[in-house]
């Protein structure tokens, strides 16, 4: 059978993808967010007026009556539509807007935080952090359990968790199974980020109010695995990693799946059944901090996601200010910057989905 093809010239111009992204095609050449493409789009080795991909893409039939494109990578597939007038220049002008503003240095993002901090440059708001980690500390990394996390107030600009995003981390885990840093992986290999927790107690004032406000957020919201701090007297308040710990307990809880057929389940994955039974390796902060740094803390997580964390014998926690941040996926950048609303919005873009808030998927053009 004939490998599918479509004619170079039919390519031409703007279109946009389901996942979002502007695309512009010029020749060969391929612009997407205004980034090019490298390789653009790949000729048939018989025809080089026909196109047989792009990346990792492959075409997989002519264009349909409605003007859309269909590319497949495996199991994984894309759209491509034709863009109304001036959309793709205001797509990419929104674009780099919003990543301009995730990739402000830590420096910049920690003057914003709190009292702000007067760092200077990017290494000085990482040695801040890395002090303010070690002066908070109340001992070596120790093991907690989803189940006894809620997320702190001041984290996501006290906007709470994103329900899509959990449930994204969850259908990632169901997909692929847990990748476990207790077992050698590491975070370019899929591994989670090290959860910064605050140990709080219903005895003080900002331990209930991040435990109320979290009961409050899972009531009013469908989705979100049930409240599980009733009851206990000490919890954990969640700096960094909050949705991570929730996805956890969708599997805890066996919750309905946004995007995956029923419930989510354990199944054989040992791994998986090891973090929820014996908990996460977390740095565990005392609840004595006060509300400004960790303001400063849950920022600078977040900004200083992709750098390399150092966990000594003794469970000191040096996150590298000296060396580049790893590289990471746009997704994966925007993910730790935006607040819930502007999160959602953004898994819903890139899994070309809605979703109503009775959980079950609503089908929608990929586009």
């Amino acid at each position: 059978m004939a490998e599918p093809t479509l004619a170079l010239e039919d390519l031409q111009g703007d279109w946009v993808a389901s996942r979002g992204e502007a695309v512009r095609v010029a020749g060969r050449e391929v612009t997407i967010n205004g980034n090019p493409m490298p390789g653009g789009l790949k000729l048939s080795p018989s025809d080089a007026s026909r196109v047989v991909g792009f990346g990792i893409y492959r075409v997989q039939a002519e264009i349909t009556s409605d003007g859309q494109v269909l590319w497949c990578a495996g199991p994984q597939e894309i759209f491509w539509r034709r863009a109304k007038e001036g959309e793709v220049k205001e797509r990419i002008t929104r674009f780099d807007s919003i990543t301009n503003t995730a990739g402000v240095g830590l420096a910049a993002a920690a003057n914003t935080a709190g009292a702000g901090f007067g760092v200077n440059s990017e290494r000085e708001a990482v040695v801040k952090l890395n002090l303010l980690i070690e002066k908070w500390r109340v001992g070596p990394l120790l093991r907690v359990r989803s189940c006894d996390i809620c997320p702190d107030w001041t984290n996501r600009a006290q906007t709470g968790l994103s329900l899509d995003h959990v449930h994204y981390i969850a259908t990632m885990i169901a997909q692929q199974g847990f990748k476990s840093r207790r077992r050698g992986l590491t975070v370019t290999q899929g591994a989670h980020d090290v959860p910064v927790l605050v140990r709080e107690t219903a005895d003080t004032e900002l331990g209930v109010g991040a435990r109320e406000k979290w009961r409050e957020h899972v009531a009013e919201t469908p989705g979100f695995p049930p409240f599980l701090l009733d009851g206990k007297r000490e919890f954990f308040c969640s700096l960094g990693n909050g949705h991570f710990s929730q996805a956890l307990n969708l599997f805890r809880t066996e919750a309905q799946g946004l995007w995956i057929d029923g419930n989510y389940s354990i199944g054989g994955d040992g791994a998986l059944r090891e973090a929820l039974e014996e908990g996460v390796e977390s740095v565990v902060l005392s609840n004595k901090m006060p509300v400004h740094e960790r303001k400063f803390v849950s920022e600078m997580l977040n900004r200083a996601s992709g750098r390399t964390w150092r966990v000594g014998a003794d469970g000191q926690i040096d996150i590298d200010g000296d060396v580049p941040a790893q590289s990471m996926s746009m997704f994966v950048a925007l993910s730790k910057v935006l607040d819930a609303e502007e999160l959602s919005t953004l898994v819903r873009v890139k899994l070309g989905v809605d979703v109503d808030r009775s959980g079950k998927p609503i089908t929608k053009s990929r586009l």
